[in-house]
């Protein structure tokens, strides 16, 4: 990576060196443009892992990994920790997206400071965390979903935010802007 403080406008690019973040984590509940975005990112290179199973996918895509059938929502042998065991440790570059991406985080984040003495020496899960912390203003949004990213961003990113601060940019979607 080349020396820069990186400028990200659409979060793809630096605006001054060019450079994309090889290792990148979509945070948000559902319906915020998560897989909107992952699909741009393919574009550019970037495999796409999707936290969750692909049975529960509205409309599954062919390049696209889906979480294992049959993970449990939490605990240590859930979906989270798999993501913790088997993507985040993966070379770049790669996006993983799905509600179940702050979870994962947070378990990094508590694994990790068992094993350093300091949180600032810990290696960094991946490159660049997007949050999308608002519906997109063209969804339309269930009750269940907007609970649902209740818990995703007011629960647990809110919870990990400042651990997590140096590497995420939060993306806030204006009227007419396709997710």
């Amino acid at each position: 990576m080349p020396f820069c403080d990186h400028k990200f406008v659409d979060s793809k690019a630096c605006l001054k060196c060019g450079w994309v973040p090889d290792r990148i984590v979509v945070v948000g509940g559902p319906r915020t443009g998560k897989s909107y975005f992952a699909k741009q990112m393919r574009e550019l290179g970037h495999p796409t892992f999707c936290g969750d199973p692909r049975s529960t996918v509205k409309f599954p895509e062919p390049d696209v990994t889906y979480l294992p059938e049959g993970l449990k929502f939490d605990g240590d042998s859930g979906a989270a920790q798999w993501v913790v065991d088997n993507w985040f440790p993966m070379r770049g570059p790669w996006l993983c997206e799905g509600h179940v991406m702050a979870r994962a985080l947070r378990r990094w984040r508590d694994q990790q400071i068992v094993i350093w003495d300091f949180w600032d020496q810990c290696p960094d899960p991946c490159d660049r965390i997007i949050v999308l912390k608002e519906h997109h203003p063209e969804a339309t949004v269930s009750k269940k979903q907007r609970a649902m990213h209740k818990g995703v961003i007011e629960t647990t990113w809110e919870e990990i935010a400042e651990d997590y601060e140096k590497l995420a940019r939060v993306v806030e979607w204006s009227e007419g802007q396709k997710p």
